[in-house]
């Protein structure tokens, strides 16, 4: 007789916990889904020709150490798997310090140096500079929106950033160096 897994419990890793009434058949709650926007992003990352590590631990403010030539940089990554964009306010993601209680502490240029959104329904990415978010804990996002167009949507702005993978990248020596100049790489 096969045995059939009890659909009141849910299966995290060695675990088994009690459902919750409120979560839907299958619902992987939010850690979980966490996890898997960060597997999706170091994916991502190394399909960009991106070095990818993640610090031992959970100590520190950024999820991943990203490396492309000689450019060094941290990532925080934030996720959204709403089904469902809200048209005025689009999808929301905070970007802020996990606390107890509270609100939050907005993200610093001391923490990480970008924070990557991806919003599963749209399988897009936002790779926003920490000085964007001008010290703000919430980003809201219209992946719907032609990339790079602006809007009188409160967020809009950050449609530039979307699939900015290049910010995470050195640039190449013609882009940096003056005319006429070429550098060598080591």
């Amino acid at each position: 007789m096969p045995i059939t897994p009890d659909p009141h419990f849910i299966h995290y890793g060695a675990l088994l916990k009690k459902q919750k009434s409120y979560m839907p058949a299958g619902h992987l709650g939010t850690k979980r889904m966490g996890e898997l926007a960060e597997l999706a992003f170091m994916f991502r990352a190394a399909s960009e020709g991106i070095g990818v590590a993640r610090p031992y631990g959970d100590s520190h403010a950024y999820d991943f150490l990203v490396q492309h030539g000689r450019k060094l940089a941290r990532v925080q990554v934030k996720s959204c798997f709403t089904k469902r964009e809200r048209r005025q306010t689009g999808f929301s993601i905070l970007a802020r310090h996990r606390m107890k209680k509270g609100a939050g502490l907005a993200y610093s240029q001391e923490d990480v140096d970008f924070i990557a959104a991806y919003v599963a329904p749209y399988e897009a990415w936002y790779v926003i500079p920490i000085e964007a978010l001008e010290g703000s804990i919430s980003i809201r996002l219209h992946p719907g929106l032609c990339p790079g167009r602006k809007t009188r949507r409160s967020g809009g702005f950050y449609e530039a950033y979307r699939e900015a993978w290049h910010l995470l990248k050195q640039p190449e020596a013609s882009e940096t160096a003056p005319l006429g100049m070429t550098t060598l790489s080591l």
